[in-house]
């Protein structure tokens, strides 16, 4: 019998197989031996203590969860603010250029006023 390994199929030593399953086995932890069984095979205090062991399991549970979902709230709060604040600089950045690009032709159009001006007083003397 072969088995593929990484995709090439290899022999399998079925006695060696054997012994690894075995090992395995013996590997297992047993079940300590049962007490004797009572009177009555399920009842009310049995009944009762699985019940509020179930109920303790449950609540366990529902308390971790509710403390990942605040985790998870507080993170995802914190992306939104943190998304905001990005935005909110990109916004900053944009009106700073808008404001600098303004400046600049405006700058532009001075000296070139200014240059027009000085050819008029040049040409006049």
């Amino acid at each position: 019998m072969t088995e593929p390994v990484n995709g090439v199929p290899q022999a399998v030593d079925l006695d060696e197989t054997a012994r690894e399953i075995q090992r395995l086995a013996a590997a297992i932890p047993h079940a300590q031996e049962l007490p004797q069984p009572s009177a009555k095979p399920f009842d009310q205090k049995s009944h009762d203590l699985l019940i509020k062991s179930i109920d303790q399991v449950a609540a366990d549970w529902v308390k971790e969860l509710v403390h990942v979902r605040n985790n998870s709230e507080q993170v995802e709060q914190l992306v939104l603010e943190r998304a905001a604040k990005v935005r909110a600089d990109i916004t900053q950045l944009f009106l700073l250029g808008s404001a600098a690009l303004a400046e600049a032709r405006r700058g532009d159009e001075v000296n070139a006023k200014l240059a027009g001006e000085l050819e008029n007083l040049s040409d006049n003397f």
